[in-house]
């Protein structure tokens, strides 16, 4: 749990870094198996390919990796806020106890009258983690956040946990 924790923090924080500049984010697989890490982007005709590519990719498990993230840009509708950019991430650890968590990120684009701004992850779906691991898995979530020393400035410089 807490080795998914920290590969879903690294890439969280890289996806967070990738929209902090206005670009297109490419969606991304971020894999680990036997301690080597690899990253695979997505670029389909569209995002709707793509996202699809890395939902069966996730499913298939093809390279047979212990666990995968995908992250994606789409859009959460949370309380009513209305909807509102966000990262999505769909988090798998494969083998006996697996695990499929989907966490949610929300962001303001930059180029907006405020400015960028990104919130706090969100958990959206939970398929196999406990209450009480919660609290152990995003404090190792932060902890591989503040490891990318560029996306940890732009987290903490841009954080508004009110999107």
């Amino acid at each position: 749990m807490l080795a998914l924790a920290d590969l879903t923090g690294r890439f969280a924080a890289h996806a967070v870094w990738c929209i902090s500049d206005p670009e297109t984010f490419i969606p991304l697989i971020g894999h680990e198996k036997a301690g080597k890490r690899g990253l695979l982007r997505l670029a389909g005709s569209t995002l709707e390919d793509s996202v699809d590519s890395g939902k069966s990719w996730l499913v298939a498990n093809p390279q047979g990796v212990e666990r995968a993230v995908l992250v994606f840009d789409g859009f959460l509708t949370l309380n009513d806020s209305g909807r509102i950019d966000a990262l999505i991430i769909d988090a798998v650890e494969y083998g006996e106890r697996p695990l499929r968590l989907r966490i949610g990120v929300r962001y303001r684009p930059g180029g907006t009258a405020t400015g960028f701004k990104v919130g706090s992850p969100k958990v959206l779906e939970n398929d196999g983690l406990g209450e009480a691991d919660w609290e152990a898995f995003f404090a190792q979530f932060w902890l591989c956040v503040k490891s990318h020393h560029e996306a940890a400035v732009i987290w903490a410089k841009h954080l508004d946990d009110d999107l």
